[in-house]
């Protein structure tokens, strides 16, 4: 007897957002949460002293501080401050207890080697010092282009190029603690450019390190705006794009960092793959209990961090067993990064300037593209949370609801008379912030808003409640950008 061979179908990729299989259907109501319940009740440990923004680093702020509550800034200081030399101190101690890198501090210093002295004052750069920086070094890449007319020609790229390859590339930013893997090596190239147009507002969705359909349409709208900015002639990264640092840098999950993330579950329930607990995704019921719709984990909530897929942030870091403990290091591409704790301070819209007018367009539900005055200042991925949703002509930005959750009654025939609850957080499906939209000639808000996503990696493939959905970090960006009153023109 001969027995027919079966295949076995791998399990198809739902096409709803986990536990929201019903819920897509139902009208859901957005409303705002109070800023004091925005994140978990957690106990942090106090920190010991810090240097103060415009205040010289002095030994005694280092040497109090211990490895479990040291603060290692993100980014520059906002303002320049001044270091005095201590014994002991070398220029990348001082980059990195700065949020610098070694190569701005010697700019910023006319240094010609990174010999310092004890009693040597070192000016660190801050956040517009930078940025002058930068844009001193395209002044100079474009005046030397000009001289060569036709090899920039020549050399102008008509696509987003494959990783560009240098001869002595600097992979991180600050001094790591362990060796970069080899699936950092790998991506390095291509995260440097994947970081430097998210740092100019010209963003792909969570970085990973590849190549594709909106890494692409980031990077030729960024080479349109900013012709000749991303690569020399010879096709190598620019002046601009180095003075990053490197496509990476590390971050040391901290106490405070656990307001944010979900305790993690004692039990072991779920299915295992290749040894390790797999949860199963969460149902309706699980998510209307929460009181905080939290991050899952500590690799969730880096990887939104740092603006990056989470199965890259997993597959650069093998050495992170423990990402829930506090002192955990990672990792991350060298982004500016999306601070939950910052995000939604007053104010959140800017006040609009006659002399310098904000419009935005839709460009086919898939990019939103903002422009002060001729300049396109940002472009990011959009897509719809429901198939088919689409706007016409010209609509309006309103205000923003921050915190939002939602209320529904359920399925309109048999209506509840307690009302579903998806309560605020990163994780509500329509993220950390609601930007009410209209229709240019009625001020009522439409039911579909612009709003951020629970879903980053998944949200162009997957259905979900709400309107039109960002990253949560490309939302807390745009509604910085859009005053009330401007114009969305669909296109």
């Amino acid at each position: 007897m001969v027995m027919a061979q079966v295949e076995m179908a791998k399990p198809a990729i739902p096409t709803i957002e986990p536990g929201l299989e019903q819920a897509v259907k139902w009208h859901w109501q957005v409303e705002p949460s109070a800023a004091t319940a925005w994140g978990l009740p957690v106990d942090v440990p106090v920190e010991a002293p810090v240097a103060k923004p415009g205040a010289p680093a002095t030994p005694e702020t280092v040497a109090k501080a211990t490895p479990a509550t040291k603060v290692v800034p993100k980014g520059p200081p906002a303002t320049m401050l001044e270091h005095v030399v201590a014994k002991g101190d070398s220029l990348t101690k001082i980059a990195h207890a700065n949020g610098v890198t070694v190569d701005q501090l010697r700019i910023f210093n006319d240094m010609k080697n990174d010999r310092i002295v004890i009693g040597q004052v070192v000016k660190v750069p801050g956040e517009n010092d930078i940025k002058a920086m930068v844009d001193a070094a395209i002044a100079a890449e474009k005046a030397a282009a000009k001289e060569s007319p036709k090899e920039t020609a020549k050399a102008k790229p008509k696509k987003a190029p494959s990783p560009v390859r240098e001869e002595a590339p600097v992979l991180i930013a600050t001094k790591p603690h362990r060796a970069l893997p080899p699936a950092a090596w790998g991506a390095a190239s291509l995260v440097l450019i994947q970081a430097f147009l998210d740092r100019n507002g010209f963003t792909i969705g969570p970085i990973d390190g590849t190549a594709g359909p909106v890494y692409d349409a980031a990077y030729k709208a960024f080479e349109k705006a900013h012709p000749g900015e991303l690569h020399t002639p010879e096709g190598q990264p620019s002046a601009g794009m180095k003075a990053i640092g490197g496509p990476y840098v590390e971050y040391t999950l901290t106490a405070a960092d656990m307001r944010w993330i979900s305790p993690q579950p004692a039990s072991s329930g779920g299915g295992k793959a290749k040894g390790k607990v797999v949860e199963p995704p969460p149902t309706f019921e699980e998510l209307t209990h929460e009181s905080f719709m939290a991050y899952h984990s500590g690799w969730e909530f880096v990887a939104e961090r740092f603006h990056a897929a989470e199965s890259f942030l997993r597959h650069i870091n093998p050495g992170v067993k423990n990402p829930n403990v506090p002192g955990a290091v990672f990792l991350v591409p060298n982004v500016l990064p999306f601070e939950i704790e910052k995000a939604l301070d007053e104010p959140l819209q800017p006040a609009a300037d006659p002399a310098a007018p904000i419009s935005a367009s839709m460009l086919g539900v898939t990019r939103l593209v903002i422009r002060r005055g001729e300049t396109i200042i940002a472009s990011m991925p959009v897509s719809a949370a429901r198939p088919g949703l689409h706007g016409r002509k010209t609509w309006k930005v309103l205000d923003v609801i921050s915190r939002p959750k939602l209320a529904s009654t359920g399925d309109p025939a048999a209506p509840m008379s307690v009302p579903y609850r998806l309560a605020a957080g990163p994780n509500n499906p329509v993220g950390i912030a609601w930007l009410n939209l209209a229709k240019s000639s009625d001020p009522t808000p439409l039911p579909y808003g612009l709003h951020g996503t629970s879903i980053p990696g998944t949200m162009m493939k997957q259905e979900s409640i709400g309107g039109f959905r960002m990253t949560n970090w490309d939302i807390a960006r745009a509604v910085r950008l859009l005053p009330v009153g401007t114009e969305l023109k669909w296109e």
